[in-house]
């Protein structure tokens, strides 16, 4: 445990190493991505663990890192107040763990300029769909992402920035396609935190 919180230290911007992530439009800068981890063999296992076999009482040690990662994003653009976005899980997932691991690990209460939005962003239904990315390749992450994501029928767009919330990013395929769905839909995506950060093979 003692490793795990040296290896969360720092806050770190991760978004150089996941090339799905969206570009902007006016400076080609992708989104970006603040971790507090890598996704090393210890930070693998919690997360597993967490995401996988039920071990729901992990969130605990999460959220305050969640916690500080959050407040750090907030303070970093100096927005007044921001609406905060987890990824949702999808039905398959939500039947395996009875939870989503995303919205589970956010601090509570949270960081008083953050406004929890749990409501507006949905996953579509998807036949087969996987209850976990592990062991999907990149290029399976980028086509099953592509269509994952809805809008509520009711919704309206907010005046605060969002920060998109997820556990780890590997391509950023995932964030990629939340981001086009809210930004398609009238919301402002300023940011994304995850817990962890996959280094890219080299």
């Amino acid at each position: 445990m003692d490793l795990l919180k040296q290896q969360n230290d720092q806050i770190m911007q991760v978004q150089e190493f996941a090339d799905g992530l969206p570009l902007d439009m006016v400076t080609g800068q992708p989104l970006p991505v603040f971790a507090s981890s890598f996704y090393t063999t210890e930070m693998s296992r919690v997360l597993l663990n967490y995401k996988d076999h039920q071990r729901i009482n992990v969130a605990g040690f999460l959220r305050p890192i969640a916690f500080r990662t959050l407040q750090y994003v907030a303070d970093y653009f100096g927005y007044p107040y921001y609406r905060l976005i987890p990824m949702p899980s999808s039905g398959a997932s939500m039947r395996k763990r009875g939870y989503n691991p995303v919205s589970t690990m956010l601090p509570k209460p949270a960081p008083p300029t953050l406004v929890y939005d749990v409501k507006t962003l949905k996953t579509r239904w998807q036949l087969l769909a996987r209850a976990s990315h592990w062991g999907s390749g990149v290029q399976s992450r980028r086509d099953g992402s592509r269509h994952k994501f809805s809008i509520a029928t009711r919704h309206k767009p907010p005046a605060e920035p969002v920060i998109l919330v997820d556990d780890v990013v590997t391509t950023g395929a995932t964030i990629a396609a939340a981001t086009r769905t809210l930004e398609a839909a009238g919301f402002d995506v300023v940011a994304a935190v995850v817990v962890a950060a996959v280094m890219p093979r080299s």
